[in-house]
């Protein structure tokens, strides 16, 4: 059993029409109809199955085995007795190495090479040299493409990603150095006393106040006061005028209020702070709650009288756990009022 497995794979490879022909030979349809009667207990079997399909398709018409001429080499003469009398025979070895040299053509002598033209010199030379400077000029197309992609990212978003990273430089600061009871919120939108929406950058609520910050991210000299309406911010030969942080930040603390229910005596506590990154340089006279990113912790904590109590804490926390449970919403309604504040 056994050598069949090998032989008839074998024989199938080496047949010359096996996978040139459609057909098989003689001796690989017998082997097929070996396995197939060794094979037939088990008609399901996959010996079985793989012998009758090659078998049927490729043993309907088998091809005969080539005949050739047996050709004796190196054998001694054997007498052969003819009528009593002994003859030798002698069968003279065949010399392969000269019947293949009589079948083998002469060599035929190869025509001269034409000789090169000169547009084909310079071609050969000057190939490798345009080849180079294409994969420059590619690369520099690349780089361009991608400087201009990234002009147009911080044209479009970089004040919005400058704003995001002063602001989580100010949140790691804030968990660094506040202890723990201080409770600490990011990004809350929430609406105002007039039903519209506002977006605060940080807000802080503990027992000693309640802190509400404007971060800013300017870069260059800044001159401002407490009263004017628009500070500047210099850099170079270059100014630009931007809104009081302090006066945008008035909105954002009495919104804060407006939504915790505070009044009276407690509306004294909700402080208003701004916050700027170290790549501003302050030339005028600010007023004290304007300070660097850095030093916003340290303010802070100079509040230690208590103002509120652990009660009033836990509504707090309950009334900005809902706004910032909202915050997907409301900043979806946010964006809207800004887009339509912009266009009208």
């Amino acid at each position: 059993m056994r050598w069949t497995r090998f032989t008839l794979p074998l024989l199938l490879l080496i047949s010359p029409l096996a996978f040139g022909q459609k057909q098989y030979t003689e001796g690989a349809c017998l082997l097929l109809q070996h396995q197939m009667v060794q094979f037939s207990a088990q008609p399901n079997s996959h010996n079985y199955q793989s012998a009758k399909r090659e078998f049927d398709n490729h043993c309907q018409n088998p091809i005969p085995a080539p005949v050739k001429d047996l050709v004796l080499t190196n054998i001694p003469a054997k007498p052969i007795t003819v009528g009593g009398v002994k003859n030798t025979v002698t069968t003279k070895p065949v010399n392969n190495t000269a019947a293949a040299k009589a079948a083998t053509p002469p060599p035929v002598k190869p025509a001269p090479a034409a000789a090169p033209k000169p547009a084909d010199v310079l071609t050969a030379l000057f190939a490798p040299v345009l080849v180079f400077f294409g994969s420059i000029l590619a690369l520099l197309l690349m780089l361009a493409m991608v400087i201009v992609l990234l002009a147009f990212v911080a044209a479009r978003y970089g004040a919005r990603i400058k704003g995001a990273l002063a602001e989580r430089q100010l949140h790691r600061i804030l968990l660094r150095e506040l202890p723990t009871s201080y409770q600490h919120y990011r990004n809350l939108v929430i609406p105002t006393a007039k039903g519209d929406l506002t977006e605060v950058d940080h807000l802080v609520v503990s027992a000693y106040g309640i802190f509400v910050i404007e971060v800013k991210n300017y870069r260059g000299w800044i001159f401002g006061g407490e009263k004017q309406p628009q500070w500047t911010v210099q850099r170079f030969r270059s100014k630009n005028r931007f809104m009081n942080p302090l006066r945008q930040n008035y909105k954002h603390t009495e919104a804060v209020k407006h939504l915790l229910g505070l009044n009276g005596k407690d509306t004294e506590a909700v402080h208003s702070v701004v916050a700027f990154s170290q790549r501003a340089e302050f030339k005028s006279q600010i007023p004290k709650n304007v300070m660097y990113i850095d030093l916003v912790g340290d303010y802070l904590q100079q509040f230690y009288l208590p103002c509120f109590s652990d009660e009033q804490i836990r509504q707090f926390s309950a009334r900005l756990n809902m706004a910032l449970s909202s915050r997907k919403v409301l900043t979806k309604m946010h964006l809207a009022q800004v887009k339509a504040e912009v266009e009208g």
